[in-house]
């Protein structure tokens, strides 16, 4: 497919956060502006469920479309196994530029065990702003080397 005619795509998943959260899905207290903008002028999944309400499952299910039991990832703490084909792998691998900011959480990534990022699988990401929280608990006067929040 040409560039020219690749749709564009920004994914942007939060965290924490139900559907009822939004002004765009009918919230009158709460105050999203731009979160409603491009709900309004892109694709607003409206009948979507949750697979796993645990982190590490949940965005395993998303990122392969597969079950947890099926693609092996049912706990946080746990790799995604090497061989699971992320969606954006299959978009990288046609073309397209990914990156991420923010937390992908397919592989455990504890202080006491990992002071830069997580262990990273064949993601398909070129662009790799990880970050997991603005305050290192275990280090409040820093965080870690590589956490985006203390760039």
């Amino acid at each position: 497919m040409e560039t020219a005619k690749r749709p564009n795509i920004l994914w942007i998943c939060t965290d924490h956060q139900r559907f009822d959260t939004l002004g765009c899905m009918g919230n009158p207290y709460v105050h999203t502006p731009n979160l409603d903008a491009l709900a309004a002028d892109g694709m607003l999944f409206e009948r979507t469920y949750c697979q796993s309400p645990v982190c590490t499952p949940s965005r395993s299910c998303f990122l392969t479309g597969r079950y947890p039991r099926t693609n092996r990832c049912r706990q946080n703490g746990q790799s995604i196994p090497k061989d699971e084909v992320l969606v954006t792998r299959i978009l990288a691998d046609n073309g397209y530029n990914c990156g991420l900011s923010g937390k992908l959480h397919l592989a455990p990534c504890h202080a006491s065990v990992c002071h830069t990022t997580e262990e990273r699988t064949n993601d398909g990401y070129s662009v790799f702003h990880w970050s997991v929280h603005p305050q290192d608990f275990e280090n409040p006067n820093g965080g870690w080397a590589n956490n985006e929040y203390h760039v």
